[in-house]
């Protein structure tokens, strides 16, 4: 992580250091172009004034195909009239720049934080699920126990009550007079 921190600081330096560069650049390459085409243009004007020559001068067969090479000059299929000339990029503002960093981080840290809320979630499912299963497993050996006539403790979850079933006939219950008292028979 602490290497990640150090780059980025290192690579906008880097990326300011080299906008100088970047121009500079770019002016070598409009000027290399621009002398290339005045060496192309150059050397179609003496094409030119040779084939003026040969149309005056030639022999007949010469001299028309002087004449179609002049009529046909600028029709030529597959060239250009437009120069190549590199337009350098224009500045971008910090605004753009922090964009463009938005459309690359925002997606991959929503991508996470939405990783690790599922997984808390489907935490938080599993130990709900191991909670039900424990109480679920204590219920069922609390009814084995007392089927069995052994006293088990019936235990719920900190607000019920604990119930402890008893033998009416190992003990007294004691109860109001308005009570009912039911023995098993």
């Amino acid at each position: 992580m602490i290497k990640v921190l150090l780059l980025v600081p290192l690579m906008f330096l880097v990326g300011c250091a080299s906008t100088s560069e970047y121009y500079e650049s770019v002016q070598h390459a409009n000027d290399s172009r621009s002398k290339v085409e005045l060496a192309k243009a150059q050397a179609e004007v003496e094409r030119i004034r040779a084939l003026q020559n040969i149309s005056q001068n030639g022999d007949p067969s010469a001299q028309t195909a002087a004449v179609m090479a002049l009529a046909l000059t600028g029709q030529q299929s597959g060239s250009s009239n437009s120069s190549d000339t590199v337009t350098p990029r224009q500045p971008r503002s910090g605004q753009e720049i922090a964009l463009d960093w938005a459309g690359v981080l925002i997606p991959g840290v929503t991508t996470l934080y939405g990783i690790n809320r599922n997984s808390a979630v489907r935490e938080q499912q599993i130990n709900a699920n191991r909670d039900v299963s424990i109480n679920s497993n204590r219920t069922m050996l609390g009814f084995g126990q007392l089927a069995a006539g052994n006293e088990a403790t019936i235990v719920g979850n900190g607000d019920d009550r604990v119930l402890t079933p008893r033998n009416p006939a190992d003990e007294a219950i004691v109860g109001t007079e308005d009570d009912v008292l039911l023995l098993p028979q």
